[in-house]
């Protein structure tokens, strides 16, 4: 199948491990019009997503009015080693990449999928991973295979390899999105507040990452907006 032909071994990896943890379970199998990563016995579809979640909002959608239970699989790179090789795969070097992630970094990928969230039967998984980005050098400077790139630049991405798991969130209900807010913080606060808090905890936070959580909890009911002080929103949790 074209997915499969597309696999990278970070998505491979991956669903060769939730699989294993389903007895009876099809990989790249039919459920209803679409193709599921893992259908389970039950009929219960896991999707593991690589890429960005709002593509798989119809498909979510779908799966959840077809009442199975969905599990999304989202590996966050919070770790990055570039791996440049020669035409003939040999390395040329290799590099830690300066990226830093951490579970507040999903925020961006969640504010397309504030719908779903608190559905009884839906569960994201986000699974902190440290990965090799494969790229093969060129002779000239090339185009991306998207074509996104504004520049030309003399490699082009050939593969992304899982090299470890670090840690597993699971996401189900209210309770487990709700944790992610530092206990110091009661009362009415404001996103500066919430940033401060969670950087004493969470080295590199960006303050946006905290904005756009305060923006999916209030989508999903579990902050409100009191008003402004100032120039700055105020919120409280329900």
């Amino acid at each position: 199948m074209i997915n499969t032909l597309n696999e990278s071994h970070l998505h491979k990896t991956l669903k060769t491990l939730y699989s294993l943890e389903h007895e009876a379970c099809q990989t790249e199998a039919k459920a209803g019009k679409y193709i599921a990563d893992i259908l389970t016995k039950e009929g219960n579809v896991i999707e593991i997503q690589t890429g960005s979640l709002a593509h798989l909002a119809a498909k979510i959608m779908y799966f959840l009015e077809q009442k199975r239970t969905v599990t999304i699989v989202y590996p966050l790179v919070t770790q990055k080693y570039i791996q440049t090789e020669d035409e003939q795969g040999k390395t040329i070097r290799k590099r830690k990449s300066p990226v830093k992630k951490n579970i507040y970094s999903v925020f961006r990928e969640l504010t397309s999928l504030c719908p779903f969230l608190l559905k009884r039967n839906f569960y994201l998984h986000v699974v902190e991973v440290s990965v090799t980005e494969k790229r093969t050098a060129t002779k000239e400077k090339v185009q991306s295979a998207n074509g996104r790139r504004h520049f030309l630049r003399d490699w082009v991405k050939t593969g992304k390899n899982l090299d470890s798991i670090e840690k597993k969130h699971v996401f189900h209900g209210k309770k487990s999105y709700s944790e992610l807010l530092p206990k110091s913080v009661k009362g009415e606060f404001s996103v500066t507040d919430l940033y401060c808090a969670v950087k004493l905890t969470e080295s590199g936070i960006k303050r946006n990452e905290i904005s756009l959580m305060v923006w999916v909890l209030c989508k999903m009911g579990l902050l409100e907006f009191t008003g402004k002080k100032g120039k700055s929103n105020y919120y409280k949790k329900k």
